[in-house]
């Protein structure tokens, strides 16, 4: 069986080394179905006469074919001007004999485009308009971004950023019909076009130039723009409360690209006024958020002080943080009821009640861990015991997925299952419970007494909440 596997394998490869030339045996001049007046012949001779692609056999380049994974992995291989060659692979499907082996494994080495994990790199596999944007913003540097949208290009997909740095600078285009298509099979004639202008800014196009929408203020004492629309993204600079900014796009996680004559960047839209003319994405796919009712319980309170630490008290950290998490869902255009907004105490009971008689559709319970002073970072839990199991863990990973950014610098405990009393009697919502952190742990204590941390973890809670209602939104 071993034997006839191997046979099988070699007369694929010997097959596929006939179909495709090496750049030496093709004539750059031209092809005779690269027509003068096509689409791509500018590009396509381009990159001919720099031995980058090249023709079949019979000289034909055949643009409308589409591209395979070995195809790219030699074209942009050549491009890169790297070792290529025949040589041995990691890849099972990739022998050294077969034509691409050696740009393959540079592709591996550099993580330009790797195999599936399996031992397979799957040579003849076809490559997608949007996997082709991530491997050339692999392999060549495209900072900038801009405000540039597709319909069919969601933002919180990882095609998003790649796809929006190759459009900004004129790599890329989308359709008349202002998609991009990212899941249709890239054509040969399309991976010259994005190629050629990768390499030769002479042939990229000119990005329509951005209109402003409208204007809004910024109502946050410093509103950080970042490259990117979220809010790990690299921070560019920030503006200062009061500053009017062009608003170019809103988009559907509520974050914004804005700018002023000096800087440009995206925001999240909760710290933007927005006049009411602007034209907006409908609220309810806009904003997963607005209209949602939101549960927000302060764990502890009055004779229950809860953890101590360094002079704090978790019913005093809790409270403080949950009001900050109810002021930011509230900008995002939810209903928020706090389980209680005073140093008061209530049974666990009374907790569940209130969610149920408010008719929430999420609960999130804040509380601050201790052990010992030896323990430390973020941990959220969930609880499989009743109906809501799957939403609950949804929502619970969501947010401790938030929290997981640098301007928190928390380790990460992860998500967990455990019988808490007021999310295991959640049966009509998601419902979660964050540790923010270990209050008698020195590190986490001093983040906890930080009013400026609190906010941030506050905000951090309410995107994993809304980015469970974009998941909702999304089914």
């Amino acid at each position: 069986m071993v034997c006839k596997k191997i046979v099988t394998v070699c007369l694929l490869f010997m097959v596929a080394t006939l179909c495709i030339s090496s750049p030496e045996s093709v004539s750059a001049t031209s092809f005779p179905d690269v027509p003068n007046s096509h689409r791509a012949y500018n590009e396509i001779m381009y990159l001919a006469n720099q031995n980058i692609v090249a023709g079949n056999p019979d000289g034909r380049f055949k643009p409308e074919d589409y591209v395979t994974r070995a195809e790219a992995a030699t074209m942009i291989g050549r491009a890169l001007k790297l070792q290529g060659g025949q040589r041995v692979t990691e890849y099972v499907d990739v022998p050294k004999a077969f034509y691409a082996s050696g740009y393959i494994q540079d592709m591996s080495n550099t993580n330009i485009l790797a195999g599936y994990g399996n031992g397979y790199f799957g040579v003849s596999d076809k490559l997608t308009r949007e996997q082709m944007a991530l491997i050339i913003t692999r392999a060549w540097n495209f900072p900038e971004t801009s405000g540039v949208t597709f319909s069919d290009v969601n933002v919180s997909s990882q095609s998003y950023i790649p796809i929006n740095k190759l459009a900004t600078a004129g790599v890329v285009s989308g359709y008349p019909d202002g998609k991009f298509g990212p899941k249709d099979f890239i054509k040969r004639a399309d991976f010259a076009l994005m190629l050629a202008r990768t390499l030769n800014p002479n042939y990229r196009k000119n990005p329509s130039e951005l209109k402003p929408i409208g204007q809004a203020t910024v109502i946050a004492d410093f509103l950080n723009v970042r490259t990117a629309p979220e809010a790990n993204a690299t921070r560019i600079s920030a503006f200062a409360y009061g500053t009017t900014v062009n608003v170019y796009s809103k988009l559907s996680n509520g974050w914004a690209y804005v700018g002023t004559s000096s800087l440009k960047g995206f925001v999240h839209g909760a710290y933007l006024k927005y006049p009411s003319t602007i034209p907006t994405v409908p609220s309810d796919l806009a904003n997963p958020l607005k209209g949602k009712i939101i549960v927000v319980d302060a764990g502890h309170g009055d004779t229950d002080p809860g953890a101590s630490g360094y002079g704090m008290k978790e019913k005093d950290i809790t409270l403080i943080t949950a009001k900050h998490l109810r002021d930011a869902l509230e900008a995002a255009g939810a209903t928020v009821i706090m389980t209680r907004e005073t140093d008061i105490f209530h049974e666990l009971e009374k907790r569940v009640s209130i969610a149920k008689m408010a008719n929430g559709q999420a609960f999130v319970s804040i509380h601050t861990n201790s052990f010992n002073g030896s323990g430390h970072g973020t941990e959220t839990y969930y609880n499989e015991d009743n109906v809501m199991s799957t939403d609950n863990k949804k929502l619970a990973t969501y947010i401790q997925n938030r929290m997981m950014v640098p301007e928190l610098d928390m380790r990460d405990r992860g998500v967990k299952e455990a019988n808490f009393y007021v999310i295991k009697y959640q049966n009509k919502m998601a419902s979660t419970l964050v540790e923010l952190g270990f209050i008698d742990n020195k590190s986490d204590a001093s983040k906890l007494a930080s009013d400026t941390w609190r906010k941030k973890a506050a905000y951090q809670i309410h995107l994993g909440i809304k980015d469970y209602f974009q998941y909702l939104q999304n089914k």
